[in-house]
């Protein structure tokens, strides 16, 4: 019985001792070095910073603090991101890989694939619980203040006959939108849900369909939105319709303009409304 313990602890010792040079001793700053030059090399424009990578057991990498950033302008942070990939596919031309990890207060999760020796790749995501009011990515982009829950799914495809090609359909809760331009009197608009089905390909962003549930007015509103640079000067071409509360037009009351009496404009489905022109200086319209 002594024996057979002994020969069980020879090789947990063995294992216990390997594991501890493997952390001790891993060449953190190598390896960090190798994927922000990678990635600054196969995308261009797009940056990484990492501050420090640990190995993950029992095969990957663990990645903290992690920047991404778009011709120097912050993009996306994450506190840390464990990778790890297929052992099979180590031996392929397509090495799939997985990833999980943290980031404002939020997960995100899911798998991927990339060609050896080329930039392609396929990632497939899900974000959860992500508080977007401290992605100041977005304020840039849209050039107004957003707050609230994030939760939704993406795909990410940057193939040699698509180029960059980002899906994804978005569910942002219990937030508040400042406005584009004031609508009736409001700069912002508190909701309990914004639903949205999104795609983006080099620098148009296509919003294929938009629903918003707020707690003053309801709607929805498609279109597209040129990205430039700076982000102010990103072009909007949106349509859609937008139906205020009955509760909210009571409020208005006597400050609602005469010539934009509910009853005149506001039918069953709502009132079109379009609006045109860059972000900083946009323009609506109502039918």
């Amino acid at each position: 019985m002594n024996n057979t313990r002994k020969w069980l602890l020879y090789p947990l010792f063995i294992i216990g001792v390997t594991a501890f040079f493997i952390y001790y001793l891993f060449p953190s700053d190598k390896i960090k070095n190798f994927i922000t030059v990678h990635v600054n090399k196969t995308y261009p424009g797009i940056t990484i910073a990492v501050d420090h990578v640990t190995p993950a057991f029992p095969l990957g990498l663990r990645l903290y603090n992690v920047n991404f950033y778009h011709t120097n302008d912050p993009l996306f942070r994450m506190e840390q991101i464990k990778i790890a990939p297929g052992l099979l596919s180590l031996f392929r031309s397509k090495i799939n890989f997985s990833f999980k990890g943290s980031a404002y207060t939020g997960m995100l999760d899911g798998k991927g694939e990339f060609t050896k020796n080329t930039p392609e790749v396929m990632i497939d995501g899900t974000l959860s619980g992500i508080r977007i009011k401290e992605i100041s990515a977005i304020k840039d982009v849209i050039g107004r203040n957003i707050s609230g829950v994030l939760d939704g799914n993406f795909t990410y495809r940057n193939k040699k006959e698509s180029k960059n090609n980002l899906k994804a359909q978005l569910i942002i809760s219990n937030g508040q939108l400042e406005l584009v331009t004031p609508l009736l009197q409001l700069e912002s608009l508190a909701f309990k849900k914004i639903t949205a089905e999104l795609a983006m390909k080099n620098m148009n962003l296509n919003i294929k369909k938009c629903i918003i549930n707020g707690d003053q007015m309801g709607g929805s509103i498609s279109g597209s939105v040129t990205l430039k640079n700076p982000p102010g000067q990103s072009y909007l071409k949106l349509s859609g319709t937008i139906k205020p509360h009955p509760l909210f037009l009571e409020k208005l009351g006597n400050d609602l303009p005469k010539n934009l009496l509910p009853k005149n404009i506001f039918g069953k489905n709502g009132v079109h409304i379009r609006i045109y022109g860059t972000l900083d200086t946009p323009r609506l319209f109502l039918n």
